[in-house]
């Protein structure tokens, strides 16, 4: 598969941080009223991340049906692109603000660090993103690469993926639904209920159905031939714009515990029509690059607007009395100052560390294939 073909993976990836961004500058400026409704759209972006996730990883593992080592190496590949960045996340985190919030929520506890650094941090209330802001989305991803092998093994079949989707978006709500009004006051009594709530909403049982959508759009780009009337540039287009059009309006008439599916559902029908037309409204060099280096962009982002929103107000206080003054300044600073330091950072850190995975497994594939060899001469 070229890579022009999937330019639209990254431009979605970088839409997705751009809403992310958006979303946490007018927190932090405390927007209000329908401009901050606007706003928080953006932070749908982390289920696109996941809807995009999803996709590339089944992609990858088709390319590599057959291999020997394929779940093997695909651990490999996905640990080294995510542990060195979060790992060089949480100690910058450290060195700027120690034990003390980073702005976003409570300060951490020492404890809170080593779950950090394991990447369990979604799987309790208070460490989602307590030591690295944001964190809660990066451990969720990873938990779900635990889940992978499996899915990708049993979820082959149209059938399959379907039973799958109605189980995590359709059926799991209501489970969870009831889990967090039952079993919350019980595990959670000591916890603020806004941050426990948060909790059930942020989990990956609660998140799984995003991923769904990534494997359905994997399945679709794959038969792509079945659905080859979406080919067409008019109909494409029409139905792109429809889409997008959706996106202000969706969390006004769709009941709260369906929201993020409903994203997702539209982010993976976007991406379709994408895989067809790179229209380049979204598909463009601008929203490559940002893409590309979204990862590190997610993570340093926080900093930038917490620091620039600081160092502002405290020597520009004028700002402060308009909110949407202040929210178009930090919008120019978060971004003008988060990628350059992204892209040192994904040509540092993350490049580096992919082609270190890259080389281990080539490693521990050539001292296989030598322990094969001599079992064969041996049997010989």
């Amino acid at each position: 598969m070229s890579n022009q073909r999937l330019d639209f993976i990254d431009s979605l990836r970088g839409i997705a941080i751009i809403g992310v961004i958006i979303t946490h500058t007018s927190s932090i400026c405390k927007l209000s009223g329908l401009s901050r409704d606007f706003a928080n759209i953006g932070q749908y972006g982390v289920q696109l991340f996941f809807v995009v996730s999803a996709f590339t990883i089944f992609f990858s593992l088709s390319n590599s049906d057959g291999r020997k080592f394929q779940i093997r190496d695909f651990f490999i590949k996905r640990l080294f692109r995510i542990i060195p960045v979060y790992w060089l996340g949480i100690i910058l985190y450290t060195i700027i603000y120690g034990v003390n919030s980073r702005g976003w929520r409570d300060a951490p506890e020492l404890w809170h660090f080593p779950v950090h650094a394991l990447l369990l941090n979604v799987l309790w209330p208070t460490t989602s993103s307590s030591v690295v802001p944001g964190g809660w989305s990066i451990s969720c991803e990873v938990l779900f690469y635990l889940s992978v092998p499996l899915l990708y093994t049993h979820f082959k079949s149209q059938r399959r993926i379907l039973l799958f989707v109605t189980a995590t978006v359709i059926v799991w709500p209501f489970i969870n639904h009831f889990l967090q009004k039952w079993i919350s006051p019980l595990l959670f009594s000591n916890i603020e209920p806004g941050i426990a709530k948060q909790f059930w909403y942020r989990w990956l049982p609660n998140q799984l159905g995003c991923f769904a959508f990534g494997m359905v759009l994997f399945y679709l780009f794959k038969h792509k031939t079945k659905i080859a009337f979406l080919s067409n540039k008019k109909l494409n287009l029409i139905l792109l714009l429809g889409l997008i059009s959706l996106l202000p309006v969706i969390k006004f008439f769709v009941p709260y515990i369906f929201v993020h599916y409903t994203y997702a559902l539209i982010f993976m029908c976007i991406g379709l029509l994408l895989s067809f037309h790179n229209w380049s409204i979204i598909v463009n060099k601008a929203t490559i690059f940002i893409g590309k280096i979204s990862f590190s962009c997610y993570l340093l982002h926080f900093i930038v607007l917490e620091r620039g929103f600081h160092y502002l107000t405290s020597y520009v206080p004028l700002t402060s009395q308009n909110t949407m003054s202040i929210f178009g300044l930090m919008l120019i600073i978060g971004f003008a100052i988060t990628l350059p330091l992204a892209y040192l950072s994904f040509n540092l850190i993350e490049e580096n560390a992919t082609k270190l995975g890259r080389k281990l497994i080539k490693h521990l594939n050539a001292k296989q294939e030598g322990k094969d060899l001599s079992k064969e001469v041996i049997g010989a």
